[in-house]
């Protein structure tokens, strides 16, 4: 008997097919790498890495090879960049990169008079890499893709879905809402509502003074919270003091607990935070202890 297949399966085969032969050159997760390699620290501070020549040397010059990598510091920012010049002498044609963390994403404009636009600095030295595509996980505003070449956003909808669901095996009966811990973080926090159908969104506020960091007047839209537990979702938690002035706000409308969320955890002051009764984070900045911290590279 002759099996007739479709064009269209043939399509689906040939697209999986592809993606099975991409290559991967992880440099958050040596073990998850097709590609080897030795990461080496000069002593004057220079990164450096060698690749293994014998897992190269099978592989596919013209497949898609893909790089998965944090960029925490101005180190990693060079070895990606000496990454990529090694793989353009070796004549790989179709190199990606997929950024779990982006080094100056917050400074996404000159704040005040005297200070650099970071962002757009590091989007130029990133351009010289001339990578096909490059991905970034939960970017902290559309400016990152506006400067970075043929950029795209992961968004967190997956992480967070995880995160809840994590919550929920321990607390099936809760009633929930989204929170939303400023005005920057709204329109995400909206589409992830869309994306999980979730209907109780809370929209909160802040007012930050740009030369001292200091943040007073915080403000909410509800009024009434009663055994509520609130999922306060953001890109990113370095000193926490949005957080734990956001969940006094929201236990003082009655909210019973106040559940942390972030793509991106610093905790620049440790993962204690007040007010914050549990934290879910990745380990796209960093390994993180302490607080229920899930790997990056599920979500790349």
């Amino acid at each position: 008997m002759i099996c007739k297949v479709s064009a269209q399966e043939t399509i689906v085969f040939f697209i999986n097919f592809k993606v099975n032969m991409m290559n991967i050159l992880n440099l958050i997760n040596e073990q998850g790498s097709t590609i080897k390699y030795q990461r080496i620290i000069f002593p004057d501070g220079q990164p450096h890495i060698k690749m293994d020549m014998i897992s190269i040397g099978i592989l596919d010059r013209e497949a898609p090879l893909r790089i998965i990598c944090r960029l925490a510091s101005t180190n990693d920012l060079l070895l990606l960049l000496f990454v990529k010049n090694t793989l353009d002498y070796l004549e790989f044609v179709n190199v990606e990169v997929c950024v779990s963390y982006l080094l100056a994403a917050r400074m996404d404009r000159v704040m005040l008079d005297g200070e650099p636009f970071s962002l757009k600095v590091v989007a130029a030295i990133l351009n010289q890499g001339d990578f096909k595509k490059v991905k970034v996980f939960d970017p902290h505003s559309e400016v990152t893709n506006a400067l970075i070449n043929r950029s795209y956003s992961i968004t967190n909808h997956e992480f967070v879905k995880d995160a809840l669901e994590h919550y929920y095996d321990f607390h099936p009966a809760t009633q929930y809402c989204l929170v939303s811990p400023d005005a920057g973080a709204l329109k995400k926090v909206h589409k992830l509502a869309v994306y999980l159908n979730a209907s109780s969104i809370v929209e909160c506020m802040k007012e930050r003074d740009l030369k001292t960091g200091e943040l007073t007047n915080f403000k909410t839209t509800a009024d009434d919270l009663h055994n509520k537990t609130c999922f306060i979702i953001d890109d990113i938690c370095d000193g926490g003091g949005t957080f734990a002035g956001t969940a006094s706000l929201l236990k003082s409308k009655g909210a019973a607990k106040v559940i942390l969320i972030v793509s991106h955890g610093i905790f620049s002051k440790g993962v204690t935070i007040e007010n914050i009764d549990d934290i879910y984070t990745t380990n796209s900045y960093k390994e993180i202890a302490g607080v229920k911290c899930f790997p990056i590279e599920k979500y790349l």
